[in-house]
């Protein structure tokens, strides 16, 4: 059953796997506001090239796609999150208060999963937080958009399953799945059994609209954390602006600790020669 843009009045049924949105801008440029540093889209386009290069690598166990689950679902696993602010700019080191101004609570924004594969990228989002999303991604190629309608996802129940749904269609034709473990500086040994009792993961394997079997059990779960860690160490526009912008702002903060000694030396009473002398002889 296609998605349809938010807004229509058709009730989708919960059991069906559901069938993404092939982006096109024809779809796309009803939404089209930009979120603040959403950063360029070629070098979005880019740090995603960067990340599928992982997937074309000539190695036997080169994984099928990469899969990066957020929130409560990968009980807020550090690794995916920073992969999810290499391709988002960042947008998941907000603080709670920015968050709450920007409109949306921290467990909308938090509720995603973005399957990334060589030449597509899978993405469930929910209708809070798809327009929000959207200038983030609307320009990756190949984008399949997983989302419910807003009166759809009133429904809790229907809005799980939906969810569980989405997550089993976009792995489906993967064998081999690549898990951002470990977040830099974070090195932890994956273990594939912590994977299996991320809530999301464990409702792979519900009856009727799970996968038909535990996810670690049909799916082989490799670390790919040191790979991306190298993807993300490579300068781009926008890496290389915010270098800049923290060297300016610790320069800032160090000619703020000067400033008192610098300002106390200007206002110091001017001395006389022989007086400078002395005060010279005398320190």
């Amino acid at each position: 059953v296609p998605l349809r843009a938010a807004g229509a009045s058709r009730r989708l049924p919960p059991r069906p796997p559901p069938q993404p949105w092939t982006c096109l801008p024809r779809l796309l440029g009803r939404s089209r506001a930009r979120a603040p540093n959403a950063g360029s889209p070629f070098v979005s386009c880019s740090r995603l090239r960067q990340i599928q290069s992982i997937l074309t690598q000539s190695s036997k166990s080169q994984p099928d796609g990469i899969l990066c689950i957020l929130g409560i679902d990968s009980r807020y696993n550090e690794g995916c999150k920073e992969l999810a602010n290499y391709l988002l700019f960042g947008l998941y080191n907000q603080s709670i208060s920015d968050t709450e101004r920007s409109g949306f609570s921290e467990e909308a924004l938090d509720d995603v999963i973005i399957l990334i594969k060589s030449d597509s990228v899978h993405l469930y989002c929910n209708p809070v937080n798809y327009r929000y999303l959207l200038s983030y991604v609307a320009h990756w190629k190949n984008l399949h958009i997983y989302c419910m309608t807003e009166n759809e996802y009133e429904n809790e129940e229907a809005a799980e399953e939906f969810k569980i749904a989405s997550f089993v269609d976009m792995v489906r034709d993967c064998s081999r799945i690549g898990i951002p473990y470990s977040s830099q500086g974070h090195l932890q040994i994956f273990d594939m059994f912590v994977v299996e009792k991320w809530p999301i993961v464990q409702a792979f394997a519900l009856e009727g609209i799970g996968g038909d079997g535990f996810f670690t059990m049909k799916y082989q779960l490799q670390d790919v954390s040191m790979d991306l860690w190298k993807a993300y160490s490579r300068m781009d526009p926008v890496s290389l602006e915010n270098l800049l912008s923290q060297n300016e702002s610790e320069e800032g903060e160090e000619l703020g600790v000067c400033a008192p000694d610098l300002e106390n030396f200007l206002k110091a009473p001017k001395l006389g020669r022989h007086e400078s002398r002395n005060q010279n002889l005398f320190e």
